[in-house]
């Protein structure tokens, strides 16, 4: 009796699926920096950075797992940069993140 050492089939498919996925992710990775850099050096293509206008809510815990939100009476209002990618890029969260957590208070 010969042992046989091949995969079953839907083992194979699984690791070609996942091994498909992450190249094409890093393909969408590397399209994106690219297309970023490209901004930065040439701006005509567009801008490359940004920055959205946030107010400072502070959530300061309290007993019983309850938080007290106030403004920031230092900085009430900062302007956040970020990066206008799918992807971070330059050291900043792209924009449609930063877009989506302004909002949310800091944990103190």
């Amino acid at each position: 009796m010969a042992s046989s050492t091949a995969l079953p089939a839907n083992r194979i498919f699984s690791w070609r699926l996942v091994l498909g996925v992450l190249i094409l992710l890093a393909l969408l990775y590397l399209a994106d920096f690219a297309w970023y850099e490209l901004r930065l050096h040439f701006p005509s293509l567009g801008t490359a950075t940004g920055s959205v206008h946030r107010i400072r809510l502070l959530a300061i815990p309290n007993k019983g797992n309850r938080a007290t939100y106030e403004l920031d009476q230092v900085h009430p209002e900062e302007d956040v940069p970020c990066s206008h990618s799918l992807f971070p890029q330059g050291g900043t969260q792209p924009c449609w993140y930063v877009i989506r957590h302004a909002n949310d208070p800091i944990q103190m």
